[in-house]
């Protein structure tokens, strides 16, 4: 119908007529011209302009938002309430995909008979990574960074998250891993955060968060340290899965061929994580608004 209107409707003189048109396209002129003067409903012209959105949003992050994340988005910043089978009508009938699909396993966590130091986890509840409010338990990890022309070059990404607002705290970077460069990002966290301290922080059991020198600064501190149990990265998948956000939406489409390129890109995707990327299990807020959100009903 929309190749007969732009062919016919917008040129009275066509050699073919109307009609010819229509029995060429296997329609009635009858529907024909009930299509042309059809009115547009208010619902299809809020679609319209949600696509606008959408196409605008995706064209700025690489497609990266699949339907959750865009009804997310487009609950907060437009006027319009949608769901998410709105959202996905809507990139189904314009074939807009994701260019992010990651698989979702269940697995289960292996049942180890001692549990260690491990205070975010006990067998009856599971996993307490839901504090009550912000500077109760932060997790620390340490990830891999890849730059240079043929992805050789390598830096070690420390990083410090609040388990609360999902916010990253701090964060250093250095050519190992280290007790040296994880206890640097423990006390820049204590410094960015005006000095208060959490009562708990999480790490895995690698050699730079059990060595002397992280611990001494923690016990200085009168933080308590909880670490995960041997060979259960679940146990530490707060960070984990901001390890994955970042990898997957920000560094896949960041090519630094320089340690100085790669610093600005961290910061960037640091920033971007912190003030930009709105989260579902924050009410669709980012972490920093999440926070402010926490600090001012505490105020």
């Amino acid at each position: 119908m929309q190749q007969l209107s732009q062919e016919v409707n917008l040129d009275s003189g066509h050699p073919y007529g109307i009609s010819e048109a229509c029995r060429y396209l296997g329609i009635s002129r009858a529907a024909y011209y009930k299509w042309i003067h059809r009115k547009v409903s208010v619902h299809e012209r809020e679609n319209q302009a949600i696509l606008a959105y959408i196409v605008d949003l995706e064209e700025k992050n690489h497609y990266i938002f699949g339907v959750k994340r865009l009804t997310t988005y487009i609950n907060a910043e437009t006027p319009y309430h949608v769901s998410h089978g709105r959202v996905r009508r809507i990139m189904l009938r314009n074939h807009i995909q994701a260019s992010i699909r990651v698989a979702k396993h269940d697995r289960k966590v292996e049942k180890k008979e001692f549990l260690l130091a491990n205070k975010l986890y006990t067998v009856n509840v599971g996993h307490a990574f839901h504090p009550s409010a912000s500077n109760k338990v932060w997790v620390t990890d340490c990830t891999e960074i890849r730059y240079g022309q043929d992805g050789r070059q390598k830096l070690r990404l420390s990083a410090v998250k609040d388990l609360y607002d999902h916010s990253v705290i701090a964060w250093c970077v250095a050519s190992t891993e280290t007790a040296a460069l994880t206890t640097k990002t423990m006390k820049m966290a204590i410094e960015n955060n005006g000095g208060i301290k959490p009562e708990t922080t999480h790490s895995d059991q690698g050699s730079a968060y059990t060595g002397r020198t992280y611990n001494t600064l923690l016990a200085g501190e009168g933080i308590i340290h909880s670490m995960s149990r041997p060979g259960t990265p679940g146990d530490n998948s707060p960070m984990e899965s901001l390890w994955s956000h970042l990898k997957v939406e920000w560094f896949a489409f960041e090519y630094c061929l320089s340690e100085l390129e790669m610093m600005k890109s961290i910061e960037a995707a640091i920033h971007w994580y912190n003030y930009e990327r709105r989260q579902e299990t924050l009410n669709g807020m980012t972490p920093m608004e999440y926070r402010d959100h926490a600090v001012k009903k505490t105020a």
